[in-house]
């Protein structure tokens, strides 16, 4: 994958942690990046410097510079993004990450984040490397300081675009130094909800000895959402709108993920339906509708054995019951193994939460068939005709509920809830409704 194109997938993994399974990416945040290679200073020091100010205009509003390196196996390297510092101040100051550069170190990629809405500015970036008498050599960027003319800056910087939100350009405003520095607007609303991020609908409360965010919309018969593996609220952007027209959709971020927070327990399913569990008993629900997508989905159908009075009805996509090799393909076991070997090399708390939930999909669920058969509440079993869970596991599960029902989305993968919303949401609606 040339280098230019890889920060899609690099950027997206450096907020949302995606693992193996694909996870939706979110619109109120982007980045930009330059990238050298570093070949002929592998195994050196390096730091990188530059000047940023942010004006933020929300609460969640912040800036970052980050840095990752690409090894020459394509593994990941060094990687940092200050997203435990994030930047809100609105004086120009310098910031610093520094590092060591991996012995087979390929790329260097470096840029900056901004996310929610706010005014950023970033000027005078500078690599640095030690040479062998330990003094700082540094490396010329491309318009590292922005003084280029507009074809200069878009030459040598790659810009994520997001049309939704985000307008970077070169401004004669301020400046740190010199004449130029580039800017990112991001002052318009978006066209679209911030689920995930929304102060109006966004809540908090300690259920199971954890705080817990989650968001409500619409009103009428509670039904609560449960996004899949290192996700969040925001996998339902394209469920939330329509789903809230009929019903009080309850969105939560599952523990250690989105903004909720967790206690170092080992991740399982089991451990996530007691979270829900008491969630809606600190919400006072006595029984909901559910709707879970892949992890969310497994979640689901455990809350459905185990608390079965709080499950009104159950809608799954994408869900497994148990785990090996009869239930996913050959292909998302390797994928969980590199993505495993790369987590390892991780030793941030970002890398550790990353294994953790890498773990739990390939250790979890450790349940049968046959304990879905007191599973009293009607239950739509769907999954895409190319899912990663095997059609034949999706027929068990929905033949061993007593109510269950099968739906197999013709041509479909394990992202029809975001690829054919149309389709998937009218499924899910109609089922509610009988």
């Amino acid at each position: 994958m040339p280098p230019s194109r890889r920060l899609h997938f690099f950027v997206c993994a450096l907020l949302l942690l995606p693992l193996a399974l694909p996870a939706q990416v979110r619109r109120d945040w982007s980045a930009f990046n330059q990238h050298i290679d570093i070949t002929a200073w592998q195994g050196r020091h390096f730091k990188l410097t530059a000047a940023v100010r942010a004006q933020c205009i929300d609460s969640n509003a912040g800036s970052e510079l980050w840095v990752r390196i690409d090894r020459l196996n394509t593994k990941m390297g060094f990687f940092y993004n200050m997203m435990d510092k994030p930047i809100r101040d609105s004086q120009w100051k310098i910031y610093t990450i520094q590092g060591k550069i991996d012995k087979d170190a390929k790329w260097l990629y470096f840029g900056g984040i901004y996310q929610h809405k706010g005014y950023y500015y970033f000027d005078d970036f500078h690599l640095w490397v030690q040479d062998a008498g330990s003094q700082w050599e540094e490396i010329p960027l491309g318009d590292g300081d922005f003084e280029g003319d507009t074809t200069a800056y878009r030459k040598n910087w790659f810009f994520y675009r997001n049309a939704h939100f985000f307008t970077p350009f070169l401004t004669t405003e301020n400046p740190y130094q010199g004449k130029q520095a580039v800017k990112i607007d991001c002052s318009q609303p978006l066209d679209l909800q911030y689920y995930g991020t929304n102060d109006t609908a966004g809540h908090f409360l300690t259920a199971n000895g954890i705080k817990l965010y989650y968001e409500t919309y619409g009103q009428g018969q509670p039904l609560l959402l449960l996004h899949g593996n290192s996700s969040s609220i925001v996998t339902f952007e394209k469920q939330i709108p329509e789903l809230s027209k009929h019903y009080r959709v309850i969105a939560v971020d599952s523990r250690g993920q989105g903004q909720s927070g967790e206690d170092g327990s080992t991740y399982t399913y089991d451990l996530f339906a007691e979270d829900m569990n008491a969630l809606l008993d600190s919400l006072k629900l006595d029984s909901v509708n559910i709707l879970g997508w892949s992890d969310g989905g497994n979640t689901g159908l455990i809350m459905a054995m185990k608390y079965p009075r709080k499950v009104r009805r159950l809608a799954v996509m994408g869900a497994n019951i148990f785990i090996d090799k009869t239930v996913v393909y050959p292909w998302v076991f390797r994928l969980l193994k590199k993505d495993q070997e790369e987590a390892d090399s991780d030793t941030t708390a970002w890398g550790a939460n990353r294994r953790r939930l890498l773990t739990l999909l390939y250790t979890e669920p450790r349940h049968s068939f046959d304990e879905l058969r007191p599973i009293s509440c009607p239950v739509l079993v769907m999954a895409g005709e190319k899912d990663v869970i095997k059609e034949g596991h999706t027929r068990q599960i929905a033949a061993h509920i007593p109510q269950g029902r099968l739906l197999i989305f013709p041509g479909g993968t394990h992202e029809e809830p975001s690829e054919h919303p149309d389709i998937f949401n009218k499924a899910v609606e109609a089922f509610l409704q009988k």
